[in-house]
């Protein structure tokens, strides 16, 4: 396993960045009736996301090949 340190602040650079955007965006417009109806439909909205290859997808074809050219 090798590590790659990102500098401070770039979220394009951050995988999780495209989740964390389709979470707000997500839980953003509802109404929930109380605190645990909120954590109830985060949890369940973060599990789906997190399922979706596709983040990860994106991100590996956007900046391995830019990592690589580093070594």
């Amino acid at each position: 396993m090798e590590f790659v340190f990102i500098p401070p602040y770039s979220p394009t650079l951050n995988a999780i960045e495209p989740l964390w955007k389709s979470l707000k965006r997500d839980i953003s417009p509802q109404i929930y009736e109380n605190e645990d109806h909120f954590r109830e439909f985060l949890t369940e909205t973060f599990l789906r996301l997190s399922h979706r290859v596709s983040f990860a997808v994106d991100w590996i074809e956007t900046f391995l090949p830019k990592i690589q050219r580093l070594h």
